[in-house]
């Protein structure tokens, strides 16, 4: 019984070891003053910038499912070249934001 929990335990540990993993990017929220704020998630490497999308992906997914804040919506963006990027979003209202990211 002894080696059967000490197996499982090995197992599951190595089972949650593999899931854990260190965020890449940085995250920032601004208010854009329409009534709606945005998330802008920025990675700084292209692998962080992957990570970036996806969590943006999961934050719109779960927006539009009715899961999340309405009033919040998500962008990536790359910086991995050092370059001011601009994001532009048009709200559901027709209202828009033009954001330059530094």
């Amino acid at each position: 019984m002894k080696r059967l929990i000490i197996a499982t335990s090995i197992v599951l540990g190595l089972a949650c070891a593999g899931s854990v993993s260190a965020a890449q990017y940085e995250t920032y929220t601004t208010n854009l003053h329409y009534g709606y704020n945005l998330m802008v998630f920025v990675g700084h490497t292209p692998a962080g910038f992957i990570q970036a999308q996806h969590a943006a992906n999961r934050w719109e997914g779960q927006r539009h499912l009715g899961l999340g804040p309405q009033t919040v919506a998500a962008v990536a963006v790359d910086n991995s070249s050092g370059l001011v990027k601009q994001v532009r979003w048009v709200g559901p209202d027709k209202a828009v934001a033009v954001i330059d990211i530094h």
